[in-house]
């Protein structure tokens, strides 16, 4: 049986003017990018410089970049547009008086903020597909950063459906998901080296000690620029500045287990992250019902 809640939000979306204009202006952006990238290569061709396609990789990492922020900033835009009706109309406190619909509300809200990326990502990949032809990238690196942008969508999301669910007023529910990105994306650094600072004054030999460079580890694994990094270095074939601040804080990135699967169990941890907070959204909802 079709969620009906997911078909309302799929026939609210369909008829609303904000979704086409998202589109609209999300291409226009990314056209604008690739087409400064053309023009300032075309100078570059008339002087004389030789060309190599591995120089012009930042160029399709720029794009991308573009495109990955995008989710951030706009998904609790997307959710706070999917909770409105229900919150002005005070649907949402009825909806959580029916017994085992929670899991239904909860599915289809986060159905519809992936819905609406990859919505994006299809609209722009002529201009992706382009930038991959022009910069010498491989086609498998749009397969990847698709996958990367469902993935923090999918973060984003189930944070700003957690916030959107407990909190009554709208703008407390976005001041709360953008502080609580902030925390896993600065937050862990800082935290990093606050251990890190914390070991070597305590530690008179100089070195972290291996708890704390344990502890470290869990911090990035928890930041989701992890992931990012990934990326990146899949495309430039680079990390070092990653790597260096990394062994900042005592952490060996040449090691091969950490090659093999720091980058792979920080996607999952964050995927861990999202269902964590769709499953705090989906109690929270049954411990309404139920008081």
């Amino acid at each position: 049986m079709i969620n009906p809640f997911l078909k309302t939000e799929w026939l609210r979306e369909g008829r609303n003017i904000r979704l086409p204009l998202l589109i609209i202006f999300y291409i226009a952006i990314m056209a604008f990018i690739m087409i400064l990238f053309m023009v300032f290569n075309e100078e570059s061709f008339q002087q004389g410089y030789y060309y190599n396609t591995t120089t012009y990789q930042y160029q399709f990492l720029i794009l991308s970049t573009f495109q990955i922020a995008a989710v951030l900033l706009l998904t609790p835009f997307t959710v706070s547009r999917l909770y409105v009706v229900d919150k002005e109309k005070n649907m949402l406190e009825q909806f959580e008086m029916i017994p085992g619909i929670s899991v239904q509300y909860v599915i289809a809200k986060m159905t519809l903020v992936l819905a609406v990326h990859a919505l994006l990502f299809f609209s722009g990949l002529p201009v992706s597909a382009l930038s991959c032809i022009y910069t010498g990238i491989s086609g498998i690196k749009l397969f990847r950063l698709g996958a990367m942008i469902l993935l923090y969508a999918f973060w984003s999301g189930a944070m700003s459906i957690f916030f959107y669910t407990v909190c009554r007023k709208s703008v407390g529910a976005f001041a709360a998901t953008l502080f609580t990105q902030l925390m896993f994306i600065l937050g862990t650094l800082v935290l990093a080296e606050i251990f890190r600072n914390g070991s070597l004054m305590m530690n008179g030999s100089g070195r972290i000690a291996p708890e704390v460079v344990g502890l470290c580890l869990l911090c990035l694994l928890l930041n989701p620029l992890s992931a990012y990094m990934g990326f990146y270095g899949s495309v430039t074939g680079d990390i070092s500045i990653f790597g260096t601040f990394c062994s900042h804080l005592g952490i060996d990135t040449s090691n091969k287990w950490f090659i093999l699967l720091f980058y792979k169990v920080s996607s999952l941890i964050c995927i861990l992250v999202g269902i964590l907070f769709l499953v705090l959204s989906i109690w929270y909802m049954d411990k309404k019902r139920k008081t």
